[in-house]
């Protein structure tokens, strides 16, 4: 999964005044502040200079663009018209939306970074439908919107305050809530405390989970997705590697007003494709277990081709 073009362009323009080893060395300070703030969330500001801003740009807008797009694609719900985002950053979350939407009428985009607001709107340049709200997450008012998304953000709060903006999201919340997080057993252990949080406040579980009343992983294992992310020349650069591409992983929870129909069964690994067979490692109503797909099953090329998320009935 790649960019929109239009917006990789706007984001290398970011870049032409940048001296190389200036881009390289925000992206680096960018990226270990990022891994200390996994570590001790307590709303410290994560970005503190323009040059790192716009590294963030390059660094992270492809990867979390596509855990978006991917965990938007694995909900199955579309059709909507208005969108609320919290800490929205850059405004990928917008991007990936788009694709979801019978063209969105209405998005706010609140954020707490004025530097931030300031190059979402550079990005967004012909979109005249978006309201940038600047403001603390944990204090200001949230727009109601069909779709609220709070992605890889909440993580950066300290836990009490991140369940309080959990609540709040949901009253504003008319159709679907959405929450990503990073795909560790931290951001699991968040998505399934949001999760139970949700339900007991009345929501619906669209995806991840199939037909289960209970999640039924244990012990050290976690539940997370993963997607396979193109990388541009800039993105190789700041990452300092050659493959064209790069596996992002992240966890997720999509909850509803409206009724759903679960999963019967999804895939929660990358499938084992070997001559002949596809072991596929699903969760189901029966818990977790591996299907084996033979050559002689009328769905072999099927399951060849089926990722991580898909679901399997």
């Amino acid at each position: 999964m790649q960019l929109p073009s239009v917006l990789q362009m706007r984001i290398e323009q970011l870049f032409i005044n940048m001296k190389p080893n200036e881009v390289r060395s925000a992206a680096e300070v960018l990226s270990l502040r990022y891994r200390m703030g996994e570590k001790a969330p307590d709303g410290t500001r994560l970005l503190t200079s323009e040059q790192e801003m716009r590294a963030y740009c390059a660094f992270r807008m492809p990867s979390t663009y596509a855990c978006v797009h991917r965990a938007l694609e694995i909900t199955g719900v579309t059709g909507f018209r208005t969108l609320t985002d919290v800490g929205s950053g850059t405004g990928c979350v917008l991007w990936a939306a788009e694709d979801f939407s019978e063209g969105l009428e209405r998005a706010d985009l609140l954020e707490r970074e004025s530097g931030m607001i300031a190059l979402a709107k550079e990005l967004a340049q012909e979109k005249d439908n978006v309201r940038w709200t600047q403001g603390d997450m944990r204090k200001m008012d949230i727009p109601k919107s069909e779709l609220v998304t709070a992605s890889f953000t909440l993580g950066e709060l300290a836990p009490e305050d991140a369940e309080k903006v959990v609540k709040r999201l949901w009253e504003a919340t008319e159709r679907m809530l959405l929450i990503v997080e990073p795909g560790t057993p931290a951001g699991f252990a968040r998505i399934r405390k949001y999760m139970e949080l949700l339900k007991d406040l009345g929501g619906n579980v669209a995806a991840p989970c199939p037909e289960t009343e209970k999640c039924p992983i244990t012990g050290e294992d976690w539940c997370h997705f993963t997607v396979r992310v193109e990388r541009s020349r800039l993105h190789k650069y700041l990452k300092d590697g050659e493959a064209p591409y790069e596996d992002e992983k992240f966890c997720f929870v999509a909850v509803t007003r409206e009724k759903v129909t679960p999963a019967g069964m999804r895939i929660r690994r990358r499938p084992l494709i070997e001559k002949g067979c596809v072991t596929l490692p699903v969760c189901c109503k029966e818990g977790i277990k591996e299907i084996k797909v033979t050559r002689k099953n009328e769905r072999f090329k099927t399951a060849r081709k089926a990722e991580v998320g898909d679901v399997w009935e």
